[in-house]
């Protein structure tokens, strides 16, 4: 039976798989990983690693958790500031820093992001696009001209999905033919003439019902 680490010193040990996970994936990628990779990178022996994993698909359910609040994580510490900046300065910081969490520690996160789809991790890009979402709603509330767009769930959705994702594409590409800073201010113009276009709109709808 697999336990959940109480102790300080079991937890300790759930890291090092966690981590050990990471490297293994990077190094081997994800068929060539197996239980026994894992727990010789841990320290550990895989009887040991049994009792906190009952697989290694079970390891790779906790990367994605790990990398689930790294990402929260990392837009609760940006927040404060990309509220008191425009669109275009708040999107550009928080792409940057997506693209910063991603390239980290040898770029793990990053070469472990090509197998979300065989990881079936979507139940944390849900959670991340959470994030985002109430980043956005908060972004909103602290620049109430925005509450003047129509549908402003519709608008986070849409800026999620044109921004973060089009991001991991251009990153994980070997010979991507524009560069990453040429990326960002494309997909930072789009969201904000967007953006723009909508508050427009409303505008003149509000100018026809008077």
């Amino acid at each position: 039976m697999v336990r959940k680490p109480q102790q300080t010193r079991a937890k300790i040990t759930v890291d090092a798989i966690i981590e050990a996970g990471f490297i293994c994936m990077v190094e081997r990628g994800m068929e060539g990983t197996t239980t026994r990779h894992i727990a010789e990178i841990a320290g550990i022996s895989v009887g040991s690693l049994y009792e906190y994993f009952k697989n290694k698909e079970a390891i790779y359910a906790a990367m994605g958790r790990h990398f689930t609040d790294e990402v929260l994580m990392m837009l609760k510490n940006i927040a404060p500031l990309l509220v008191q900046v425009e669109l275009e300065q708040a999107l550009e910081i928080m792409f940057y820093e997506f693209s910063n969490l991603l390239k980290r520690d040898n770029e793990r996160y990053l070469k472990c992001v090509r197998y979300v789809g065989a990881l079936e991790y979507e139940q944390y890009v849900d959670k991340m696009e959470q994030g985002l979402m109430e980043l956005i709603m908060r972004y909103v509330m602290n620049n109430p001209k925005y509450l003047r767009v129509p549908n402003i769930p519709a608008m986070a959705y849409i800026c999620i999905n044109s921004g973060i994702f089009p991001i991991i594409r251009h990153l994980i590409m070997p010979n991507p033919n524009i560069s990453f800073d040429d990326m960002i201010k494309g997909v930072t113009r789009m969201i904000v003439s967007y953006v723009n276009a909508e508050l427009a709109e409303s505008a003149k709808n509000s100018e026809k019902q008077q």
